[in-house]
């Protein structure tokens, strides 16, 4: 089994910390951290998905033989 990344995680704990920074500073500093916040929550989610739909030539991460790592 791999070790988990929490990427996914994180990028959660960064859209709730976001928020509170949307309710609670000026908007100044609120245009500088969204873009790398959704970048980072883009690629943690979207390299999730990839990951488990096989890829770019959709085949199965798992082995064919029905090993296990």
């Amino acid at each position: 089994m791999k070790p988990k990344t929490y990427k996914r995680e994180v990028a959660l704990l960064l859209f709730v910390w976001l928020a509170y920074i949307v309710e609670t500073k000026d908007v100044n500093i609120i245009e500088i951290l969204v873009w790398p916040v959704f970048t980072f929550s883009a690629l943690a989610f979207g390299m999730d998905w990839f990951g488990k739909s096989g890829g770019v030539r959709g085949q199965p991460t798992e082995p064919t033989d029905g090993r296990r790592d």
